[in-house]
């Protein structure tokens, strides 16, 4: 097996790409980017032909603006044995601001490129927080537990891949799911798929104990990223992942039998008896293996769920989504697969559902829950995306919610959605010719 790191520095200079104004549309921050540039907005999609066209542009368009980012410079394409860059404990990572924070990390290539593109592995250590840090980074613990996944990178994980790993940004929050390290993982995300050969249908989640809590609370609430995750020697409550969001995720969670702190064990247990729910009511749909080891504590054998995660791929845009929309630290997420949240401010959790079925009809679902009771939300704005896999666009389209119908008519492809779904996600395989506003 060959393994290699990545060249590493602290220091990443933006490039310079040639400017237009779409590009620099991308490149600005969301909140300032206003209204499409008029040269696109304006452009007529009335052909197979020109939407394709129109994505091959705009993906251009948007890797100008991520050029200019210095996302090129995110992940190294220049790999180094690991001799060169550890000398005894002493690692000099990439880093990556995010925000007031700082979060140190290393990727390691391992084994050769597949023909469809790198699989990529975001691997969270062990750890947590310690509210007396005196700094960001200087609690040992999850130094070492760093380091760690490194050694278990290197020695265990024998799937081909890029496997990054970051060291927590900082120790007094100690948690993976902060609102910051989503935006490390989606930047990584669009940084492999633009600049490294990565398959966006093979990127996984994993993490051990702290770690392993992040493969649960993000692989449920990032689950359109998603092609697998694992949780190792960790569990959630029901509330905190929601495992109905897994449903196009293969998901694996690997625990000692007396693993009992935290009563994680039994969390487990329950996690996955309400998977199993779920997968005998849709076949195929719920992927998941519950890997109770007897005999154990919290220190489990590590080595099989990232070889169970690595055979599965994403399913882009499925025909059914279900969603449970709750707050992971400081956010909710606005998009699943095709179905987008406009700037929604009402209660949490938000339950939805989306099915494309025959006939050209989308049916929804949206409520909110309270101590067990549904209703249905106030001033609720969704956007659904429409490409050929989930209706035939020469035809009308039906969109109920809840039963009642909110839209009837014969849909166009945009530029705007094009571009805003490109946007939205940076990911090939979730871009969407056609949207269409709804509300309750």
């Amino acid at each position: 097996m060959k393994i290699t790191t990545t060249l590493v520095t602290s220091t990443v200079c933006c490039a310079t790409a040639m400017a237009s104004p779409l590009s620099d549309w991308f490149a600005s921050p969301a909140a300032e980017r206003g209204q499409l540039p008029e040269s696109f907005a304006s452009q007529e999609l009335n052909s197979r032909d020109k939407v394709e066209l129109a994505k091959q542009q705009v993906w251009q368009e948007y890797k100008a603006a991520a050029t200019k980012l210095g996302w090129d410079k995110n992940i190294p394409t220049d790999a180094r044995k690991m001799d060169d860059w550890i000398n005894g404990n002493q690692i000099k990572p990439l880093v990556a601001k995010l925000g007031e924070k700082t979060m140190p990390y290393v990727v390691i290539t391992n084994g050769e490129k597949p023909a469809d593109g790198w699989p990529v592995y975001f691997c969270f250590h062990g750890g947590g927080r310690n509210p007396h840090a005196t700094e960001a980074q200087t609690w040992p613990v999850n130094t070492k537990e760093w380091l760690a996944q490194m050694h278990l990178a290197t020695t265990k994980w024998d799937a081909p891949g890029l496997y990054i790993i970051p060291r927590m940004a900082d120790d007094r929050d100690g948690r993976w799911y902060y609102g910051y390290n989503q935006e490390f993982i989606d930047r990584m995300i669009h940084s492999a798929i633009l600049f490294n050969d990565a398959d966006p249908n093979k990127f996984f989640i994993m993490g051990i104990s702290e770690g392993g809590y992040a493969a649960f609370r993000l692989g449920s609430m990032m689950a359109d990223r998603w092609a697998g995750a694992c949780g190792m020697a960790a569990s959630e409550p029901l509330n905190t992942s929601p495992p109905e969001n897994l449903r196009h995720v293969a998901f694996r969670c690997g625990i000692g039998e007396n693993d009992t702190m935290f009563n994680r064990h039994i969390l487990a247990r329950d996690y996955f008896k309400e998977l199993a729910k779920m997968a005998e009511a849709n076949p195929g749909q719920y992927i998941n293996f519950h890997d109770e080891q007897k005999g154990m504590g919290h220190g489990i054998d590590y080595e099989h769920g990232p070889r169970w995660i690595s055979k599965y791929e994403r399913t882009p845009t499925p025909k059914t989504i279900t969603w449970t929309v709750i707050k992971q630290h400081d956010r909710h997420r606005n998009r699943l697969y095709w179905l987008v949240l406009d700037d929604y401010q009402g209660d949490l959790p938000l339950k939805l559902t989306a099915e494309a079925t025959k006939g050209n009809v989308i049916n929804l679902t949206a409520h909110t829950e309270k101590d067990g009771k549904l209703s249905e939300p106030q001033n609720l704005k969704l956007r659904v995306y429409l490409d050929e896999s989930l209706a035939d666009l020469a035809k009308p389209v039906t969109i109920r919610i809840n039963g009642d119908e909110v839209f009837k008519g014969q849909v166009e492809a945009s530029m705007e959605a094009i571009v805003r779904s490109t946007a939205e996600r940076g990911d090939p395989e979730q871009v969407y010719p056609v949207q269409v506003p709804v509300a309750l």
